[in-house]
């Protein structure tokens, strides 16, 4: 291809044809010392960025050497954010070097921080692509030198993330990668000065933009890896701030980089980040980050620092607003729950418990005077005529020394005209109890006993305090759990239970009316096999030969066969199942539990709600607020769990009854209701950290 005249100064363009492969189809830009043009390969059909050494004195050797060095660097480095590199030649008709690049469409970063200050989410990913281009570069042995907005393209449409290529290695210096270190430097003592690369370093000068300069090269030091991570640093404190960070004549720019800290934005650039900033920007190189990506990932995590600060200072307060709201909404559903919170739980737990604690011993003053099936074998007479019999053994029992007689018995009416009863109850109406029953009508039975003149000789007071209500409370599973100290009648007064006034001997602190609450939990911890037992036909020998056996006992005188009018009852067994025992021995277990103090406690409802709710907002407030609820959620589950497991040795050892299902429903709601709002709301910001 015959020389264009241009290249002689005659004509300004260059041939239309260099080095007969590559078509110039339009010019896109001029650099320092090179034209650039959109150019078609004439055998591929392909169109490429074509970068011409500028004809005239931009021929001169260091121009050529550093258009050379330039192709050498870019030709060694594959990097999606470096621009590549597919040829390098010289025109054989006019002696002028071109290099061959992949054509890119963008913008030159220049452009963008023109606009202002750049926010950092906007102004990190393009941080983070021109580190990673800068890093790599290091990773081969080469040094950019002439790091600036200018020489970075933003390629892609308008509006969208666009990828960052760094350009123009044209002042690169060029050594073995760090792995080969040693191997260049054992082929540096034998090469002849003739055959090293020549320096691009000329006496006077300055390589590099006096903006984006390093101090150390401004005092003559050779470059290294820090001076670009210092040039890196003031692309991206101009990004940030909107400005380079020293301004004015060349004098004065470097002047500044040389003596003067950058300044402070006068906006609102968080100080982490300003701190962070500055780092990069310290005036000795071994003061800076390692590497570039180094000094994205600080700028990241102060940035990631700042919006979690101000989420904080946003979201906080009104999130543990509502955290009181949601625990003052969990106390209004304490007290609208009942205060055994689910009753079929409850009682579940309670039998649980039974089955997971020892036997206990009966009271051994307790003594169980049956008539069994042999009491009234033989052509005895009914009970409804042996009125005076039973008194007068009654009796005999006190004299030999009972604390107390209790007959669980409905005396039939006929008994008010037997003589002996009646000197029994006007004898011992302090330690006598009788059995009275209320029907499901209202109707009281078994009163009817005491009527007539031993009523009358008593007085009305006196003839009522002897009867105690036999009623029993079945659970909705037939199962007897809980007795009674008391009941109240139509008239509203308490009327005692047949087990509490059968214990006012030995416990009238229980006994007496408003002592506690009307129930309390039978304790079926206590083995009733083991009470001692008497059959009524043996009691008079009993008497005769060891009245010792009644002294300081309580009596407790009852039928144990089918048809006696007092049939069986379940009770729960710590077996695990049900056991069916007689009316007597459930009552000797309810006289039991009342004479061993009522073992089988609640423990006040409010103290145990008020703590829970206190948990229950702290954790709320947590879930709501802290950036990662799930350890805060797990907590309150396994705390939950650890208190219903706990609950089974505090019931063995004391015989408390921690409410259970209460505090766990509270605390099943206020976790979901935490976790459904916590959907709702804005959430923490992540941490983003490369």
């Amino acid at each position: 291809m015959m020389a264009s005249p241009g290249f002689q100064g005659d004509t300004p363009g260059p041939p239309p044809v260099l080095d007969g492969k590559y078509r110039l189809d339009e010019r896109l830009g001029e650099g320092a010392v090179g034209l650039v043009y959109r150019a078609t390969h004439l055998g591929l059909k392909k169109v490429f960025a074509l970068k011409l050494l500028k004809p005239g004195p931009a021929l001169d050797p260091f121009s050529v050497s550093r258009f050379q060095r330039e192709a050498e660097a870019l030709g060694r480095l594959r990097h999606s954010h470096i621009v590549e590199v597919t040829d390098f030649g010289v025109d054989p008709g006019t002696g002028a070097p071109y290099l061959v690049m992949e054509l890119l469409d963008g913008v030159p970063l220049s452009d963008l921080c023109r606009e202002g200050p750049l926010p950092l989410a906007r102004a990190l990913p393009i941080l983070d692509a021109i580190a990673a281009a800068v890093d790599a570069a290091h990773e081969q042995g080469i040094l950019h030198r002439d790091l600036k907005p200018g020489n970075v393209l933003l390629c892609g449409p308008e509006g969208e993330d666009r990828t960052a290529k760094v350009l123009d290695f044209g002042l690169a210096e060029i050594s073995a990668p760090p792995h080969l270190l040693d191997v260049v430097d054992e082929e540096a003592l034998v090469m002849g000065e003739e055959e090293k690369a020549p320096s691009l370093t000329v006496t006077g000068g300055l390589l590099g933009t006096p903006l984006y300069v390093a101090p150390e090269v401004i005092r003559g030091e050779p470059a290294g890896r820090a001076s670009d991570l210092y040039s890196f640093g003031v692309i991206a404190y101009e990004m940030l701030v909107g400005r380079p960070p020293f301004s004015g004549s060349t004098r004065q720019v470097l002047a500044g980089h040389l003596e003067r800290e950058p300044s402070p934005p006068e906006g609102a650039l968080p100080a982490g980040v300003w701190k962070a900033l500055r780092e990069p920007l310290a005036k000795d190189p071994a003061r800076r980050p390692a590497t570039a990506a180094e000094i994205v990932r600080r700028l990241r995590v102060a940035a990631n620092e700042e919006d979690r600060a101000r989420w904080r200072r946003a979201e906080l307060p009104r999130r543990a607003l509502l955290s009181v709201a949601l625990a003052a909404s969990a106390a209004v559903a304490a007290l609208l729950l009942p205060p055994a919170g689910l009753p079929a739980v409850e009682r579940w737990l309670y039998d649980l418990r039974l089955r997971a604690s020892p036997a206990l011993a009966p009271d051994p003053r307790i003594l169980l005077v049956i008539f069994d099936e042999a009491s009234l074998a033989g052509g005895s007479p009914p009970l409804a005529d042996r009125a005076d019999e039973i008194g007068r053994t009654l009796d005999r029992i006190f004299a030999a020394g009972a604390r107390g007689v209790a007959v669980d018995f409905l005396l039939p009416d006929a008994w008010n005209a037997s003589q002996g009863f009646s000197d029994l109850v006007l004898r011992h109406s302090e330690a006598l109890t009788l059995a009275a029953f209320s029907n499901p009508e209202g109707k009281v039975v078994g009163t009817g006993s005491l009527a007539g003149l031993t009523a009358s000789a008593l007085g009305p007071r006196r003839a009522a305090e002897i009867f105690g209500f036999v009623n029993l409370d079945e659970d909705p599973d037939g199962a007897v759990r809980r007795g009674r100290l008391w009941f109240r009648d139509s008239s509203s007064s308490q009327r005692p239970s047949w087990a509490a006034r059968a214990t006012r001997e030995f416990r009238p602190d229980l006994a007496r009316e408003n002592a506690t609450g009307p129930s309390f939990w039978i304790d079926t911890r206590i083995d009733w096999n083991r009470y001692a037992r008497i059959s009524w036909r043996q009691v008079p020998a009993a008497l005769d030969r060891n009245p010792g056996l009644f002294r300081n006992r309580l009596a407790v005188v009852g039928g144990d066969f089918q048809g006696s009018g007092d049939d069986y009852h379940r009770i729960r067994h710590r077996s695990g199942g049900s056991r069916a025992v007689s009316g007597l021995t459930l009552q000797a277990l309810m006289v039991d539990t009342i004479e061993a103090g009522l073992p089988i406690r609640e423990p006040g409802r409010m103290p145990f709600l008020a703590a829970t709710i206190l948990g229950i907002g702290l954790a709320m407030a947590g879930i709501l607020c802290a950036r990662r609820p799930g350890p805060i959620a797990a907590g309150l589950a396994v705390g939950a769990i650890v208190y219903l497991a706990l609950s089974f040795p505090v019931f063995r050892r004391t015989g408390l009854m921690l409410p259970v299902t209460a505090p766990l429903l509270l605390v099943l709601l206020g976790l979901l209701a935490a976790l459904l709002l916590r959907r709702n709301f804005p959430q923490p910001p992540e941490v983003s950290i490369p």
